[in-house]
């Protein structure tokens, strides 16, 4: 299903060897480029609610840390909320489950946090709990982790929350049922379907994308974002290695 989303992972400026992490400055740029443009960035739930021609969708994988420290300052200056995935058994702890070389870790959001970000608007959602590829796991399995991961996130934020985010942004149609059953009425990936209701997502990656490339990938109907999801295909495929290490570990 075509939307406006971007896809963010973390606002840092903790160097790593990441295709993913992105300087607090780079993040400012492109987001005081899309307001002055006249964009709006809102949660997926608030897009949904009420979509707009000058809406824009905002994401975090994760829930790290730095999305609080850097990223919330500037967009509560520019009026804009957002849509946070989080990984229910790494709430508060760091990303020992993701492939970093030289051991360079991040910090996920504590509790706290996620629930100040609640209060001001934003959607805190689902991306499982330990952020792995679900696709291959035995039905019981991935029922017991969408609907504990559901209740534990729930019972932080105090209010029901009603979007999944596929790890790694991998599914089939019988992960789409299992969510749909366990309460779940939006999923996202980073390619959609409009069949199974599947919501798809534009990657921003430190290297490569700037203020203008962010602008096209919010164009979703233009043929320059073909361009776009070339590059993110082809970036993505380095999450193989996060994939590698958990299937070795």
């Amino acid at each position: 299903m075509k939307y406006p989303v971007l896809a963010y992972h973390k606002i840092s400026y903790q160097w790593e060897i990441s295709f993913t992490m992105m300087y607090p400055a780079q993040f400012e740029k492109q987001m005081r480029y899309l307001a002055k443009k006249g964009y709006v960035g809102c949660s997926l739930k608030e897009y949904l609610a009420d979509p707009k021609d000058n809406y824009f969708v905002l994401t975090f994988d994760d829930a790290y840390e730095s999305v609080f420290t850097y990223a919330l300052p500037v967009l509560e200056e520019l009026g804009f909320h957002a849509s946070v995935f989080v990984l229910s058994k790494y709430i508060g702890e760091l990303n020992t489950w993701d492939f970093s070389p030289g051991n360079i870790l991040s910090r996920h959001m504590n509790g706290v946090q996620l629930r100040e970000l609640h209060q001001i608007g934003w959607e805190i959602a689902s991306h499982g709990e330990n952020h792995r590829v679900m696709v291959g796991m035995n039905s019981d399995a991935v029922s017991n982790e969408l609907s504990h991961s559901k209740e534990i996130i729930e019972s932080i934020i105090e209010d029901k929350i009603e979007t999944f985010c596929f790890p790694f942004g991998v599914y089939n149609p019988e992960i789409v049922a299992l969510a749909k059953t366990a309460g779940y009425k939006h999923l996202v990936g980073f390619i959609g379907h409009s069949r199974y209701g599947v919501i798809s997502r534009s990657v921003v990656y430190r290297l490569v994308d700037n203020r203008f490339s962010v602008l096209r990938k919010i164009h979703v109907n233009l043929p320059c974002h073909i361009i776009e999801n070339m590059k993110e295909f082809l970036f993505h495929s380095f999450s193989l290695l996060t994939r590698l290490k958990q299937k070795l570990s």
